[in-house]
């Protein structure tokens, strides 16, 4: 047999009559009146065989298989009419004739019932409460749950987009199947008393996207961790004996440099924006606390200086910044450049790091909004975590030495493109 799929309003009349062929046609009944359900009216040519019994119709739905020893309907009449469908799932069927003998035909073509997409309920937000004042620079954003009038959606990644008011500039654009209904504000990416305002919308399995949440407002504090605003944590400054790219100046005195002791004593790292660079200035460097990292007991490298994040403002929007990173110690020969952020987790960064020969420093491409930028989004600023680790044996495979341990396919950054598409909603 041979399945068509007929308009809604094409009347019996119409419907031609092509021998061992299915005709179907479908009827929604209203939400109001059924519960938000529909039915499917099925019609095909009767058989002519004497011993003709009647017919079998089986329905499955998405990808599911037929189950033939459990038709959901059956009779002589060569029409029939299937109720209480969901509006939004998709149905397949089939029909079957069979005679008086128990014998059964092979399947007739198959038709589909195609479902209606059911769009996601708009994310609200819960915190931090519209026009909230004085927060951390690293402010966890937080959205009420997945909803959706499809049971058979469920939440898949949501997008956070955050933007500086006074000028509408994107400062953030992560989209993430991780952190779904909560972020952590990366560090760097927000500045100190400053107004912002941001929004979230949600994905669905079933390739579904939900309306933008309201926009929500906050200004943060100031953090009182550099009063002296030289962009590196007043804890963490050098003194004025320390020269690691070893130019006869101190590296507390140069404008192209930003360096940082790290924690427990263990050394310094500096940051440079070499000629040519594409940096225009290195706004800000501090040393990252590995306790504040998430399951800390299972950080895949063993790193020396830990890890760094630099803020850089970049020349050219979009463009690809070079910096030199100098360390205390040498480098050991087996140690990658790595990076860590909440979105992507550990990441082998050795694909854009060229180590010198004394291991005294790299060399590092970062792209605005691209590869190696934390806030995903091209603004002219790039937000990087990053430092010289070595991998543990937990981390090592046997047939790959890579030490790669990106998850690309569970989470992504987002933006892209040429800044913040939605900044009109923040004005």
């Amino acid at each position: 047999m041979k399945l068509f799929v007929l308009p809604d309003n094409l009347t019996p009349a119409t419907r031609l009559r092509l021998g061992l062929v299915l005709l179907v046609w479908f009827l929604v009944v209203p939400a109001c009146l059924c519960q938000a359900s529909r039915q499917v009216t099925l019609a095909w040519d009767a058989n002519q065989e004497a011993t003709l019994m009647g017919y079998r119709v089986f329905c499955r739905q998405g990808s599911d298989v037929y189950h033939y020893a459990q038709p959901v309907w059956e009779g002589a009449a060569a029409t029939c009419t299937l109720s209480g469908l969901d509006e939004y799932t998709d149905y397949a069927f089939v029909v079957r004739a069979y005679d008086l003998y128990g014998s059964q035909s092979a399947d007739s073509d198959e038709v589909w019932l195609y479902g209606q997409t059911a769009i996601p309920g708009q994310p609200a937000v819960t915190s931090p409460q519209n026009d909230a004042r004085d927060l951390f620079l690293t402010p966890v954003l937080q959205t009420t749950p997945f909803r959706s009038p499809d049971t058979g959606d469920q939440h898949l990644r949501t997008q956070w987009v955050v933007t500086r008011v006074s000028d509408g500039l994107c400062v953030l654009d992560l989209t993430s199947s991780s952190c779904l209904t909560e972020l952590d504000v990366p560090p760097l990416v927000l500045e100190a008393d400053t107004r912002y305002s941001w929004v979230a919308r949600y994905y669905g399995v079933k390739g579904t996207l939900s309306e933008w949440s309201s926009p929500s407002r906050f200004i943060t504090g100031e953090s009182g961790l550099d009063e002296d605003g030289n962009g590196v944590p007043d804890d963490q400054e050098v003194g004025m004996a320390v020269d690691l790219d070893n130019n006869a100046i101190a590296d507390a005195d140069q404008d192209d440099l930003r360096c940082v002791n790290v924690p427990e004593g263990a050394g310094q790292v500096a940051v440079c924006a070499p000629d040519g660079g594409g940096v225009a200035r290195i706004s800000a460097l501090e040393s990252t606390d590995l306790a504040t990292i998430d399951a800390l007991d299972q950080i895949p490298y063993d790193l020396p200086l830990g890890l760094v994040s630099f803020r850089l403002e970049l020349e050219r929007t979009g463009g690809i910044a070079t910096v030199r990173v100098y360390f205390s110690e040498p480098a050991p020969q087996a140690a990658r450049w790595v990076k860590h952020d909440i979105i992507n987790g550990w990441q082998d960064y050795s694909a854009h790091a060229v180590f010198a020969h004394d291991r005294l420093s790299v060399e590092v491409e970062i792209q605005d909004g691209g590869f190696g930028d934390a806030d995903g989004v091209e603004n002219g600023i790039v937000i990087d975590p990053a430092g010289y680790g070595v991998a543990t044996s937990a981390a090592m495979s046997p047939e790959d030495d890579s030490h790669s341990l990106t998850d690309t396919s569970s989470s992504s950054s987002g933006g892209g493109g040429g800044g913040c598409f939605i900044s009109a909603l923040s004005n």
